[in-house]
């Protein structure tokens, strides 16, 4: 699995969102921006992602997961801080 793969997996799941990824070897970065994620707090965004990959970690396609999990806007400002 590479970071496409992972992207691809996600998408339908969260079909309008922003989603990145970077891997090196099994050991992911992703970063998911998704209007789903309001009102929610960071852990219960994680778990989301979580959900849908653990099957995928118990394979063990993904060895270390790093989840990013913002709101369009929490985006928009981390994107106007730079």
């Amino acid at each position: 699995m590479n970071a496409e793969d992972l992207i691809t997996f996600l998408q339908p799941h969260f079909p309008d969102a922003l989603i990145q990824a970077a891997n090196q070897g099994n050991k992911f970065d992703v970063r998911v921006v998704d209007i789903s994620f309001e009102g929610k707090r960071q852990v219960q965004r994680q778990q989301a992602v979580y959900a849908l990959v653990n099957e995928l970690i118990a394979r063990g396609d993904i060895h270390a997961l790093n989840i990013q999990a913002l709101t369009p806007e929490e985006w928009q400002q981390m994107q106007a801080e730079q």
